[in-house]
């Protein structure tokens, strides 16, 4: 079957879409495996044009979207314009569909909503799809028809993930990717066991309880396999960019993939990094292992916020220790804040910018807050009437999801300008890790 699949994420500066996203690359070559004819095209906007050189050039039977939150009304847009004009099926997963599965059941033409992790789910039901005279209720796949609304219960959890093929790459346009970088991106596991409150993680988590194992990985072998094998096929590769944010949190498995890494491939790597779980030995264990870079959440320099609100576990103590062993260890530091967040005052942005200048971070990504759907902050934020009337386009411009009295979106942007031109930072980049 000819599937055009539009993959509807944040933009980020120095990376175009379509841009490489681990579980729908895996998803990709699980549907390359079964014969399937794939295009993939990227939009964060509505974009007419993108979309009628990519129906051109695809000529699909059927459209895959994946929607991030922070996309939907491009999804819709686009699906209203494809209902008008070309009458192709539309099935959809992604971030949105898991958590508002009904809500992405109705936008225009949209026949069915994959939940959670696709892999088996989605696979299945695009098989039933090309033969009509099979029952097309699948685990994990809502549909709306003349009946009603199907929503089956999700399937058992992948909880091998050394059985899934490795990522497709080559529908990203990887090669250009890594000959401007010279970075490839790896994804060691699904899950995490942590429950921050900005992070949908708990979310899944809970939809997919009874259905096996959360917190999975691949073996350190099959990671390294993976690695050489980009190593061949894509020649210029300088670093290695693990993206888990729970990399660092199994120190058993750590320190065999460590070990195992060094020994086989050795290239400089850049990982997250929990901070109230870095303590000395795990740093002298990255930076022996290459390890030059790691990205902190620090999130607010306010205890409150960082903990009440958003549930790290995470003291001003353990940031500012954490941040020394790893100057003194050699390992660069990018550490992540949020401006703008539920309950923020003036008194918790004096206390973050304080906090970051006596810690002094080697860069700082500075982030508008947004209230990502399906997270406890957003709920957080509805609770209290703060959410934006602008919605996710205050994401795409780099602004404050929410809006407080005490606190005004314009004030914090003031605030975060101020920030960037007293500290080194950047943009902050999309959070377009799901799970």
């Amino acid at each position: 079957m000819r599937i055009l699949v539009i993959q509807f994420a944040g933009a980020k500066r120095d990376w175009p879409l379509p841009r490489f996203e681990p579980q729908l690359g895996t998803l990709l070559a699980l549907l390359k495996k079964r014969g399937h004819d794939l295009s993939l095209v990227g939009m964060s906007r509505f974009d007419l044009e993108t979309a009628k050189v990519a129906l051109a050039r695809a000529l699909p039977q059927l459209v895959y979207a994946d929607i991030a939150g922070i996309c939907v009304n491009a999804a819709r847009r686009t699906f209203e314009y494809l209902q008008q004009h070309e009458f192709l099926p539309i099935v959809v997963g992604g971030t949105y569909p898991t958590v508002d599965p009904a809500g992405s059941l109705s936008l225009p033409g949209v026949q069915a909503a994959a939940i959670g992790e696709p892999d088996a789910s989605l696979v299945t039901y695009l098989e039933r799809v090309k033969d009509p005279t099979v029952g097309q209720t699948v685990l994990g796949v809502w549909m709306r028809d003349e009946r009603g609304l199907a929503r089956p219960d999700l399937p058992h959890l992948v909880e091998d993930l050394n059985s899934l093929p490795f990522p497709e790459r080559d529908l990203f346009d990887y090669a250009n990717h890594v000959q401007r970088s010279g970075q490839i991106e790896i994804a060691v596991g699904r899950g995490c066991p942590q429950s921050c409150a900005y992070c949908i993680n708990d979310w899944l988590e809970d939809i997919y309880d009874g259905h096996g194992t959360w917190v999975r990985r691949r073996s350190p072998e099959n990671v390294v396999a993976e690695i050489n094998l980009l190593r061949e096929r894509y020649p210029g590769v300088r670093s290695v960019q693990f993206l888990d944010h729970a990399f660092a949190l199994d120190r058993e498995w750590l320190a065999s993939l460590l070990r195992i890494y060094t020994q086989r491939c050795g290239l400089p790597f850049s990982c997250h990094l929990r901070l109230n779980a870095a303590d000395p030995e795990v740093i002298r264990q990255l930076a022996g292992a290459g390890c030059r870079q790691v990205e902190v959440e620090v999130i607010s320099g306010s205890d409150f916020l960082r903990n009440e609100i958003f549930d790290m576990n995470l003291n001003q103590g353990q940031i500012e220790t954490s941040l020394q062993t790893l100057r003194a260890a050699g390992v660069r530091t990018r550490a992540v804040v949020y401006m703008g967040a539920p309950y923020e005052s003036e008194m918790s942005l004096a206390e973050t910018r304080d906090l970051l200048l006596r810690c002094r971070p080697d860069e700082v990504d500075v982030r508008p807050y947004y209230p990502f759907p399906g997270t406890r902050a957003c709920e957080t934020s509805r609770d209290n009437g703060w959410l934006h009337g602008r919605g996710e386009e205050q994401y795409h411009l780099h602004r404050p999801g929410i809006d407080m009295p005490a606190c005004r979106a314009e004030h914090v942007q003031a605030f975060i300008r101020r920030l960037r031109a007293e500290l080194r930072t950047s943009i902050g980049q999309p959070w377009w890790r799901r799970w």
